[in-house]
């Protein structure tokens, strides 16, 4: 980890925690695409409930990770702006 890495943790550690709740999420719309693989098809009729509440979950997760990235995007321009100190080494 370099210098202007920890320094960004430091004034930002929910960076970490954002990252994994990124990776999270994107495991949850991969299993449920695996476990329903036809949740974004049109139904002939009607999907079943649980393929319903998949869609919903998966539609929510991507809102989620939308806003997660604007979060992001937003700390790192506001990190931008930040100085390192002077290191004495």
């Amino acid at each position: 980890m370099t210098a202007e890495e920890l320094h960004k943790l430091l004034l930002a550690p929910e960076l970490i925690v954002l990252d994994l709740v990124d990776a999270a999420l994107l495991a949850l719309e991969r299993a449920l695409y695996v476990e329903h693989p036809l949740v974004g098809a049109p139904p002939p009729t009607e999907h079943p409930p649980i393929r319903r509440h998949a869609a919903l979950v998966l539609r929510r997760a991507q809102r989620l990770r939308r806003e997660l990235r604007r979060y992001r995007s937003v700390a790192n321009r506001i990190l931008r702006h930040e100085r390192l100190p002077d290191l004495p080494f």
